[in-house]
Order: structure tokens, then C-alpha cells, then sequence
């Protein structure tokens, strides 16, 4: 099968500058990882910039014959800029008519804002922590109590997650937020306990994979920061 991965390496394959840079990317080790992997299965593997002129692309790799399909794209892309970004290479997709890896659209779209998450997970009867929107350092905490975790509202991979004990240390984190990341903070409760990872697999008939608990060696912060998902610390 023709397998064209798909992922973003670069941010200037653009129209026009617009919106929230995406500061994410696969590093080049994981994306030679998947493209050896793939080829190593006897499949012929492209790799794809997920920019302005990706269907176009496509069309000679996956579509050389009119109409006749060819393959799949195994979407490693972030997107480029902008609020859904992450929804962007998988509405192009869909629009043409091509297979693809991974979430939907709309997946993306709710997971990328936390707070929908949130309220999705809480009209579902699942407990989650507290929490308010922040879009000023003043905004008063209400009835949330400290410990607060603070992190971009749109971000992922922990961008700007913060721990604060005080009022003094809130007012800070949030501006840090609104100020770095031209977006509002969401503030929760911190939950102090076990962390647990939990993948699934599949559309309609999901594969529950193997349970991964998070060692966090007895610091205080007992949650998954950036400087542990890419590696940094000692």
C-alpha cells in the first residue's frame, strides 16, 4: 500500500501569516521512525509537508490514475497556525476524498480546547476538577482552592503549565499566559494522586491498550510538564 506521512517541519508553506504560530512538532527521529517502520511492513512510504499545497501533492503520490484510490496518509501533522490547527490537515482530507490516521476533525477541535473538554466530561457525569477562565491577572479565584494548576486554554503538550500556591503567584501565571500565548488561562483545582494513561485504539470498535502509570519520583508537582514530554529533564 502507498502510505504518505504527513506531518510539519516548517511554518512559512503559507498564504499569509494568521493566527497562533504552532510551536509543536515531531522531532526528525520520530517521523524517520514511523517512515522506517512503514517501508520496513513492505509498504511504499512519501513523506509530506501538511502545508497551502499538500492536496496537490497527494494527487500525484496516492491518485496517479483519475479517480482510482491508492493509499492512506499517516497524519503526523500539528498544523501550522491558528486557533484549530490541529484540524486543519484532516478538513483537507476529508474534503478530497482521502483516507487518514487519526482523529477527525471535530476530535481535534474539542480536545484542542480544554474547556469544551471539560464541560463535555462533566455533562457526561465523569468528575473533573474545578475551574474558571482566566483573561486577566485580577480575575478574582472565587471559591477554587489552592493549589491551582494554570495552562493555556488552546496549547497541548503541557505549554505553559504552571503551579501556584498564593494570589500573588496566580495573577502572575495568568499573564504569563495571556501575554505568551495571545490566549486565555484555564484554572483548575490541583488533584494530588496517581496519574494513569490510558490509549485506545480503533473507530467504532475500540482496543483498550495497556495502562501506563506516570512515575513522578515524589516532586511536588505531581503531573506530566513539557521539560518531561521532550526529554529535559536531567
Amino acid at each position: 500500500m502507498k502510505v504518505a506521512v504527513v506531518r510539519n517541519s516548517v511554518d512559512s508553506r503559507v498564504l499569509n501569516q494568521f493566527g497562533q504560530a504552532c510551536p509543536e512538532t515531531y522531532g526528525q527521529q520520530t517521523v524517520d521512525n514511523v517512515v522506517h517502520g512503514l517501508s520496513n511492513g513492505g509498504h511504499r512510504v512519501a513523506l509530506f509537508e501538511g502545508d497551502a499545497v499538500l492536496l496537490e501533492k497527494l494527487r500525484g503520490f496516492l491518485f496517479p490514475e483519475a479517480g482510482v484510490e491508492n493509499g492512506i496518509v499517516f497524519n503526523m501533522s500539528y498544523g501550522i497556525q491558528g486557533e484549530c490547527r490541529y484540524t486543519h490537515v484532516p478538513a483537507m482530507l476529508e474534503m478530497a476524498g482521502i483516507a487518514y490516521t487519526g482523529s477527525s476533525p471535530l476530535g481535534h477541535a474539542l480536545a484542542l480546547d480544554k474547556v469544551i473538554t471539560k464541560i463535555l466530561i462533566r455533562d457526561a457525569g465523569l468528575p473533573t476538577p474545578k475551574w474558571m477562565v482566566a483573561e486577566s491577572p485580577d480575575q478574582d479565584p472565587g471559591d477554587l482552592r489552592f493549589p491551582l494548576i494554570v495552562k493555556p486554554r488552546h496549547e497541548s503538550t503541557s505549554y505553559g503549565l504552571q503551579l501556584v500556591r498564593s494570589r500573588e503567584e496566580l495573577g502572575d501565571a495568568v499573564l504569563s499566559v495571556v501575554t505568551q500565548y495571545d490566549q486565555e488561562a484555564l484554572v483548575e483545582e490541583y488533584i494530588d494522586g496517581r496519574e494513569v494513561c490510558v490509549g485506545l485504539l480503533g473507530n467504532e470498535s475500540l482496543e483498550c491498550l495497556p495502562l501506563v502509570e506516570l512515575d513522578f519520583g515524589g516532586r511536588e508537582l505531581g503531573a506530566f510538564t513539557w521539560e518531561d514530554k521532550m526529554h529535559k529533564r536531567p
